[in-house]
């Protein structure tokens, strides 16, 4: 793995071994897993009675219900099951930026993608990979075997910058390929119109996905680390570019970006998605480690 793989690294992978990421809401999936599944089975978690049909197993009757009532009712159980995952990898041009030391967001977001694939394959789920700029350009079907991990690691490894970004177009789009419900990771600067954004992820919410959204931004788009006269240039349009004074704009800016994080942030989790802001220079393992203990609570 370490001689093929250019970005993704593996000492990354190893330390990820300990940490599982479970659904949040129930999910339809094929075989005994972490995670909830909306079909009845038998397992730890009680989920509610039935009346007693005939062929039904005696040891799921409920002879308390039965001293009360006279009637036979059975226990109905919530099975544990696989998950079903999706990660859906933002490739467009801006994702290409990077400051001083740190790598760029696109290399981050690779090795953030190859890190959950690995997590959700050895717990046993399936997972696929659809990368997108301005429509989806990449998809792999989810899969449940390690044969997986190098098919979508070989899309990753040879991922380069794209076109501008569409997000809710690509969204819509991918959600033609959804035939249950299940988890759906997104990655992505989410550089778009907030409220287009957030309507087409909502709407996988809607239909009872399970949808987790990483926010992955540069510090310095958080912060402006420059100094004097500079000139900026859009990296999706070259012919766009302001000169400035960092001072003059600093405290707009500042402002600006942070009512553009709260708009997702709020939006977001108003609607039971899971939102987490994830910087390029915070070591994967933490990050992630930090996301799933938060989730897990």
């Amino acid at each position: 793995m370490a001689e093929k793989l250019k970005y993704i690294d593996p000492l990354t992978l190893l330390k990820l071994g300990n940490l599982h990421l479970r659904a949040r809401y129930v999910v339809e999936g094929l075989i005994s897993g972490l995670h909830r599944s909306p079909f009845k089975g038998s397992s730890l978690e009680f989920s509610q009675h039935r009346e007693y049909a005939p062929f039904d197993d005696l040891r799921y009757l409920d002879w308390k219900i039965f001293g009360r009532t006279d009637r036979f009712f059975i226990k109905q159980y919530e099975e544990e099951t696989n998950l079903r995952a999706y990660i859906l990898l933002d490739s467009s041009s801006s994702m290409s930026f990077k400051s001083e030391k740190n790598i760029d967001k696109l290399t981050y977001s690779v090795n953030l993608a190859a890190s959950l694939t690995y997590l959700l394959l050895c717990q046993d789920d399936s997972v696929g990979l659809a990368v997108f700029d301005k429509k989806i350009n990449s998809f792999i079907p989810p899969r449940a075997n390690f044969e997986q991990f190098s098919t979508i690691a070989n899309i990753l490894e040879n991922l380069k910058p794209g076109l501008d970004t569409e997000i809710h177009q690509s969204i819509n789009e991918f959600s033609r390929y959804l035939k249950k419900r299940g988890l759906i990771i997104f990655i992505s600067d989410l550089f778009d119109s907030p409220e287009k954004v957030m309507f087409s992820i909502k709407q996988l919410r809607f239909k009872h996905h399970d949808v987790i959204v990483f926010h992955v931004l540069d510090p310095c788009e958080l912060n402006l680390i420059y100094n004097g006269p500079v000139i900026f240039e859009s990296i999706e349009n070259k012919q766009d570019s302001v000169y400035t004074e960092v001072q003059d704009i600093k405290e707009h800016y500042s402002s600006l970006i942070k009512s553009f994080i709260q708009e997702y942030k709020i939006g977001f989790q108003n609607s039971g998605i899971d939102y987490s802001l994830i910087t390029t220079d915070t070591p994967i393992e933490l990050g992630l480690g930090t996301f799933l203990a938060s989730r897990k609570k």
